[in-house]
Parts: structure tokens; sequence; C-alpha cells
């Protein structure tokens, strides 16, 4: 079965099954998505068909080219050229370009000479996050496959069938990890990750608490963590989303923080609705002062000022 080891794509999977099938391989594909949604795995795997093999390292008709520093250079498109022009030893021969939307124009109107004419058993896959910056007379000659960010329930059975996860935090960090697998893998090992999490529920108690002194201070702790104060405010926006819905007893699949159950669950009986849509409303609009670059210290001060008012 092709592509059994890909999560998700369900739609360029089918493009390029049916195109096997057919016997109707282009010359050039451009697989387009973010970052880390499997595009690079799904090129490899494409090219193990293609070849006919499940060791691409030793396979002397498998060229993988990336750029050399910020950008592909000139000179490596036109080696990759003079390579093309040799006769593979099987019946295809292939180039992935990685990160192909780092191309200078130079190199790809080098490249664009090989498309032009490529030889006959010549296949070229072009990965990108954004085509952009790819000349158009390069995508009229491409395949283009659209990659998506992966389902979180497909994240979530990788990472307990494959990585030996609990349900419960492979939960967490698929939900956590915007449909991008390898934010998922990155979060397991993060140190960080977790510690952020214990600040936020520390704030939330804190709050909980009315204790003024100790409210006040949770400002400067959001103001020495400027940098990651987007992240830090959609994780605290997920546990009031949380509470509000256990407080309406939803089934526990859809709780995010699942792991923190009991802590949710102690949350929502201290805390009435009105309260906790109010709480998700201060935070959502503080979020949109920062992206208009209100003044952070005023914009965080407003918030937990405005969040201890509601919780008074």
């Amino acid at each position: 079965m092709y592509f059994k080891n890909i999560i998700g794509q369900d739609t360029a999977k089918r493009f390029i099954i049916n195109s096997i099938k057919k016997d109707r391989i282009s010359h050039a594909y451009l697989f387009e998505g973010p970052s880390g949604v499997g595009k690079k795995t799904f090129a490899m795997e494409f090219s193990k068909i293609l070849l006919d093999t499940n060791n691409l390292e030793n396979s002397p008709d498998f060229k993988l080219l990336e750029p050399q520093g910020s950008s592909f250079k000139i000179n490596q498109i036109r080696n990759m050229h003079s390579d093309i022009i040799v006769r593979p030893y099987k019946n295809k021969k292939i180039y992935i370009l990685d990160d192909s939307d780092k191309m200078t124009v130079q190199a790809q109107n080098a490249l664009l000479k090989t498309l032009e004419e490529p030889p006959e058993y010549a296949v070229l896959i072009l990965i990108a996050k954004n085509s952009a910056t790819i000349l158009d007379t390069i995508k009229s000659r491409c395949e283009i496959i659209k990659f998506s960010p992966l389902p979180l329930i497909g994240i979530e059975n990788y990472l307990i069938n494959y990585k030996n996860i609990d349900k419960d935090k492979a939960k967490v960090l698929s939900s956590f990890s915007m449909g991008i697998l390898s934010n998922a893998l990155e979060l397991l090992n993060s140190e960080e990750f977790n510690k952020k999490r214990e600040e936020i529920e520390n704030y939330i108690n804190i709050m909980i608490s009315k204790n003024v002194v100790d409210i006040l201070n949770i400002n400067s702790s959001l103001e020495n963590n400027k940098e990651d104060i987007n992240n830090i405010l959609d994780i605290l926006t997920t546990y009031f989303r949380d509470i509000l819905l256990i407080k309406e007893n939803v089934n526990e699949n859809i709780i995010i923080n699942i792991d923190k159950i009991n802590f949710l669950q102690d949350l929502s009986k201290k805390l009435t609705y009105s309260q906790i849509s109010s709480i998700i409303d201060i935070i959502e609009e503080t979020k949109k002062k920062l992206m208009s670059n209100c003044n952070f210290n005023l914009a965080i001060g407003v918030m937990v000022l405005n969040i201890h008012e509601v919780i008074k």
C-alpha cells in the first residue's frame, strides 16, 4: 500500500497514487505547504516508489538538493542540469529540491531551462512553504500539490502508536501542534513547554485567590516573558476554554488540557459562565492590542486588572 506511513494528506495521496496507477508521472511537481506537514517525507516515499527501492541513499538515480546557506545558488542548478542529462541506471532519475522557494532568480532561470526540455526519464520535485517567490513560468510547468496542516487525531494516534505516549499527553501535544507533526515532536521533548504550562496554572490560581499584590506580580512575570507572550496567552485561553466546556458537561474528548482535568474541574466550580466568558474576551482583546503594536506593559497591565475585576 502506497504512503501508508504518511499522516493525512489524502488529496496528495489520491493524486499521486492515481498518477502511478495510470502511468502518468509528470516531469515536475511542486509540493507546497507549511513546514512540518510531511512534504519532504512524502517526496521521499514517492521517490522510493518510482525507483523501486527502500534505500534512496545508495541509489545513483536519486539526488536531494538543499540551499547552500540562505539560498539555492545558480551553480547548484547548473550542476544538476549537467547530471540530469546522464541516463539513469534504472528507469527514472529523481531530484528533490527542498526549500525551493529559496532559489535566487538566477537559479530559477537556470532551472527553467531544464524544465523546458526535461529528459523523458527525469522527475523533479520542488518543495516549498510558499510558492509566491517562485516564477510563474516554473509553476506552470509543475503539477502543484497542496499540503495542509494535519488532522489532530492523526498526530495524536501517531504519538500513541509510534512514540508510546499515553493518550492524555498525546492529545495535549496534538492540540498545541497546530496540525504540524514536527511541532508535536518538539513539544514532546520540551521542558520549556511543561514549565510554561505550570506557570500559567500558577497565574490562574493567583487570579482565583484574589490577592491584589500577587495579581500585580503576574503583570511583572508576563512582562519578563515578552518574547513568548503570544504563546502564553494562547495557552491561557485554552485553559479557560476547557473550564467553560467542563461547566457545560461536554464530552472530555474535546478538552485540550485533558491531563489537567482535576485542576480544570476544580476551577469550573469556582467560576461562573459569565466570568469565564469575560476572561476569554479580555485575553483575546489583549492579543489584538498587542498585534496592533499597543504599548506592551499597558496592554498586559490592563488585562491583569480587568481579569481581577471580573473575578473579585
